[in-house]
């Protein structure tokens, strides 16, 4: 018994300082964005994103402890004492030339009712030179990817990283396959590494087992649910507010991880379980592209390229893990007692840690 619980201890030890800190970023992408409008002198960017988050780097790289239980007022005054911080935040070049800028809290809404969401919008002014072609846009406040529409186009920036030089001038309409591209680096990129609880999921389908098939049935099951859902809720079909489907999704990490301790092969209702988590997990990619929108036009192949994107970063995954279990441990005899245990017991803990977080949280 000590031995495993030593196993245990190291297990959690290895997945919390990955997999904690990226707690309230599960799903984050998509809630920041950007939008840039240009005129003959000047420009003005309107960032919106996610108060809590923001308020609380500003307080960290400012050197005090963040914020907790933030309400609107409180929050409001905390970012009016420390507005002179944030322009030192943007690093903002046309033509590759420094400008300087004005930063200004534009609106800023952290609402009683927990089915709307809060949000703060900050307004970004600069001068525009005569004959400027580019902009490199960067803000390190923000750490999960999001756009910046600019000039007819819209661009996916890496978080606190510098944007590629964008062009000031609408330039000719984006392709087929360049959308394609994106949208499919979109969806990887939500799985890897911008969905811890999507990773830890399918971590738990697959420790069930070290046979093929009954991996194959739960990931087959999985992927038609999410699919379905993905298209329905786009077209509006279906509903259901983030306080519902991200709690579930966590308490959906827990269960997996929890049967796999108390059962030693698939049973018959978890394919319909892992079908309806499925559902579930399919709402929660809904909601990142609703955030993020998708084109006018070739909206069908942006869904579908999105969707091309999650299942690349699912199959991965699966990849890595069954390379291990299924050629490695798949004839040990400690391969339940060493890895499922300890393995399905952390993701477990950390999956009702989520579910709590987030019923919280909202």
């Amino acid at each position: 018994m000590k031995s495993y619980l030593l196993l245990f201890l190291r297990s959690l030890a290895l997945l919390l300082p990955m997999l904690l800190p990226q707690v309230s970023a599960a799903h984050e992408i998509g809630e920041s964005r950007v939008v840039v409008a240009l005129n003959a002198t000047s420009w003005t960017a309107l960032v919106t994103t996610a108060p809590t988050a923001l308020i609380n780097r500003l307080e960290l790289a400012a050197g005090m402890l963040p914020s907790c239980d933030l309400d609107e007022a409180r929050a409001l005054a905390t970012l009016k004492r420390l507005q002179g911080e944030l322009p030192s935040h943007f690093h903002i070049t046309l033509d590759a030339v420094p400008v300087p800028i004005t930063v200004d809290v534009e609106t800023l809404e952290i609402p009683a009712d927990i089915t709307r969401p809060a949000f703060v919008v900050l307004k970004v002014q600069g001068a525009m030179p005569d004959h400027a072609k580019s902009m490199i846009w960067q803000f390190d406040l923000l750490k999960s990817r999001y756009t910046l529409q600019l000039a007819e186009r819209t661009h996916w920036l890496d978080g606190d990283q510098p944007s590629a030089a964008m062009p000031l001038a609408p330039e000719q309409a984006q392709t087929v396959v360049q959308l394609v591209s994106e949208y499919v680096q979109l969806g990887f990129t939500h799985i890897i590494p911008g969905g811890p609880d999507h990773v830890l999921f399918v971590l738990g389908l697959v420790l069930l087992t070290t046979r093929l098939r009954p991996l194959l049935t739960q990931i087959t099951a999985f992927t038609v649910a999410h699919c379905l859902t993905l298209l329905l809720a786009l077209e509006g079909v279906i509903a259901l507010p983030a306080t519902v489907v991200e709690p579930l999704i966590a308490l959906s990490i827990s269960y997996v991880a929890i049967e796999n301790i108390l059962v030693r092969r698939m049973t018959p209702w978890r394919p319909a379980l892992v079908f309806g988590f499925g559902l579930m997990h399919g709402l929660g990619f809904a909601g990142v592209l609703t955030e993020l929108g998708l084109p006018a036009q070739d909206r069908l192949a942006a869904i579908l390229a999105f969707n091309i994107g999650v299942e690349a970063g699912q199959l991965t995954i699966v990849g890595v893990v069954c390379g291990l279990a299924l050629f490695w441990w798949k004839d040990k005899p400690w391969y339940r007692t060493r890895i499922v245990y300890p393995a399905s017991l952390a993701i477990a803990l950390i999956g009702l840690y989520w579910t709590a977080e987030r019923i919280i949280g909202f």
